[in-house]
Parts: C-alpha cells; structure tokens; sequence
C-alpha cells in the first residue's frame, strides 16, 4: 500500500514540477520520476526497499552514515532514462512530422 500511494505522489509532483516548463517538459518529468522512484535496499541482507534518494538523505543526517550504496540504482537509472528519452526523440523526429514536434 506503501509504495502505491508513493508512486501515486511521485507521478503527480513530476507532472507539477515539468510543468514549470513546456520545452523540457518531458525531460524534467522523466528525470523526477526517475529520481523519485529509484528503489534501494534499506540494508545489505535484507529485503526491504526504499526510495533511494530519501534513504541517502536519511542515512546521511540522521545516522551519520555518508556511504554512497543506496545511490547505485539511481546512477543506473539516469543513464537509461537519458537513453530511453534520446532514442525517444530520434523516432519522433524520424516518423512523425517535425512541424508537429518542436524541438
């Protein structure tokens, strides 16, 4: 139930943060969500994932714990996003009609 509503939140402030601009409106929403929604595991052994993003915050100013672990997914993540968003742009410049799309 958790992260149903987590992810629920997570798509509603993207949309509301890529509206603040309509160029890079797709590229602000994509990268907000995946900064948001990158999952991490809480502990080494375990089981439990959080968001990666909140559990570095938390780790870092709550348990002086200044390790870099739970940040892994999210530098996995952003390199696919940037990929997934170029290969995006590629096809919709190549089948679609450029007067439809702005660059």
């Amino acid at each position: 139930m958790f992260w149903f509503l987590y992810i629920f939140v997570g798509l509603g402030f993207s949309y509301l943060v890529s509206m603040s601009s309509k160029k890079y409106c797709l590229i602000i929403f994509c990268l907000s969500l995946v900064i948001l929604l990158t999952p991490a595991q809480i502990e080494v052994g375990s089981a439990v994932y959080a968001p990666a993003l909140f559990s570095f915050v938390f780790n870092v100013f709550l348990e002086q714990d200044f390790s870099l672990r739970v940040l892994r997914p999210i530098s996995l993540s952003l390199p696919i996003c940037f990929l997934s968003l170029w290969l995006f742009s590629i096809v919709r410049k190549k089948f679609f009609l450029s007067q439809d799309y702005p660059d």
